[in-house]
């Protein structure tokens, strides 16, 4: 299993490099949808051990959520100060180090081509529409604090019918 600390630093840099915005909330949905399309690549095997909350605004991984929190309400951009040969460079060495299979690297980075464009609003209402972030919230309010789990089985079947 991969550390998701190193899957976010991955993502972050991957949407850098390819000019995408992205914030804590954003990084919290490619968390989500890679997690989830894993699951269905390798046959119910998560990348990285924690499964994210139903919170509110879509799926949350609290230990990245702890990681932005002061940054998290606000959503500002994450920023990287890096030359484009640096950003490159940092992206390869990131991914060479996290201990991530040929088809792992594979499955995220087809995940993070369809979904790293998107807007975090588009992206969370990706989210809302989905069964597994839906069943995860069943008898809370909409606005209703929740932290109760989505399921690897909720997101396998969800997903392996798309």
């Amino acid at each position: 299993m991969v550390d998701i600390k190193n899957i976010m630093q991955i993502i972050i840099l991957y949407c850098h490099s390819k000019g995408y915005t992205i914030n804590p909330l954003k990084l919290q949905k490619l968390l989500y949808f890679v997690q989830a399309w894993h699951i269905v690549a390798f046959n119910k095997k998560t990348l990285f051990q924690e499964l994210p909350e139903a919170w509110v605004n879509g799926p949350v991984y609290r230990s990245i959520y702890d990681v932005f929190k002061t940054d998290f309400y606000r959503n500002e951009r994450l920023y990287i100060n890096y030359t484009e040969e640096e950003l490159h460079n940092e992206l390869d060495e990131s991914v060479s180090k996290s201990g991530l299979t040929t088809e792992q690297q594979e499955v995220l980075f087809d995940v993070l081509k369809i979904y790293g464009a998107m807007s975090d609003e588009k992206l969370v209402f990706a989210t809302h529409k989905a069964e597994p972030w839906n069943n995860a919230r069943k008898g809370c309010k909409p606005f209703e604090r929740c932290n109760k789990l989505i399921s690897v089985d909720d997101m396998y079947n969800y997903y392996s019918q798309k």
